[in-house]
């Protein structure tokens, strides 16, 4: 991947860019893999403990918690993603590293007591890799519950997938462990309860622990621009201009897309930047949009679509409707909010 292409930063200033976002609770934040992943989110309103450490700074709520600790160098990546429904998309922020084999050999390994937790009633707890996770990027379970303890050491040195798996998810549901999610850019934890099956996950701290996706072995979606050999071990999900840290859908907000294009401008792919700026000069100059070379490639066809739907949204729609009609499709009322 190309230098230009993203930035490179050191964990002092990979701390300086992040630290005023985790102050921010509109924030949301995600640690894990393709299929297993864990997030933390907190509300305006809600007790906080912000602690700053030697080359860290952490955010403790009652329901969940996070460590931000990059342990080297990190690119970092900003992409926009269209939504699913005709005006929207959504913006991320990722810490990648490159990927490596996945440290726990893919079988559940115990790691001894959580001594890293970031409450200290939990740092006697016992700390369990579930072997799920991809590169470094780990996902853990810790629990003091007998019964999990003694599913975890049954499946101790086995791949978790099949019948191993769904024991563990059972006997999940039963003890409620804390999930810990771990990467070389720190850590999330998860201490409100697992839904039931045919419940929905909190608005909060939540994890996705899905084996229909884990069987791909994607380090991350396909929709994002992250390069082969890269994995995100970080991911900022700031309010963006049709969706809050949550990812609920909100009236468009031009201050939020602002700031959104700011870090797309400084963090953003070259290719995506150069294609931004090309798009926008010919609609600007009255270019058909049929005479303007069809991006090649998944990922440079959606990008086109975010790019028509930012012009659309900050108030140009007539030049930008033609454009739509060939490369995305019909826009609905842009005044709709989902509930």
């Amino acid at each position: 991947m190309p230098d230009n292409d993203t930035r490179l930063l050191d964990p002092t200033a990979l701390l300086a860019l992040l630290q005023p976002a985790l102050d921010d609770p509109c924030n949301g934040w995600s640690i894990g893999t393709f299929g297993a992943i864990g997030e933390f989110h907190r509300d305006a309103d809600e007790p906080a403990l912000r602690v700053d450490d030697a080359g860290t700074v952490s955010m403790v709520t009652a329901r969940g918690a996070i460590r931000i600790a990059p342990r080297g160098a990190a690119r970092v990546m900003a992409y926009d993603i269209p939504g699913s429904d005709p005006d929207t998309w959504s913006s991320e922020l990722a810490l990648c590293m490159p990927a490596i084999e996945p440290l726990s050999g893919g079988v559940v390994t115990p790691l001894g007591p959580d001594h890293q937790a970031l409450r200290a009633s939990d740092r006697a707890m016992a700390l369990y890799d579930l072997g799920i996770g991809l590169g470094e990027v780990r996902f853990c379970v810790r629990t003091t519950d007998p019964h999990a303890i003694e599913a975890l050491h049954a499946a101790t040195g086995q791949a978790t997938s099949g019948d191993i798996l769904h024991a563990l998810m059972a006997a999940f549901l039963h003890a409620q462990p804390h999930r810990v999610l771990l990467s070389p850019a720190g850590r999330i934890e998860v201490t409100a309860p697992i839904p039931m099956p045919d419940g929905r996950s909190p608005e909060g701290p939540h994890t996705h622990l899905l084996p229909a996706l884990l069987a791909s072995g994607r380090t991350h979606s396909a929709n994002t621009p992250i390069p082969p050999g890269w994995q995100p071990v970080l991911t900022l999900h700031p309010p963006g201009a049709w969706r809050d840290g949550l990812g609920r859908r909100t009236p468009y907000s031009r201050e939020a897309d602002d700031a959104s294009g700011r870090l797309f401008q400084r963090f953003g792919l070259a290719d995506e930047r150069a294609l931004r700026g090309q798009v926008e000069a010919a609609i600007a100059a009255g270019q058909a949009p049929q005479s303007f070379p069809r991006p090649s490639g998944r990922r440079a066809r959606a990008h086109l679509r975010v790019i028509l739907r930012r012009l659309a949204a900050a108030g140009s729609p007539g030049p930008v409707a033609a454009w739509r009609a060939l490369h995305d499709r019909p826009a609905a009322s842009s005044a709709t909010v989902e509930s």
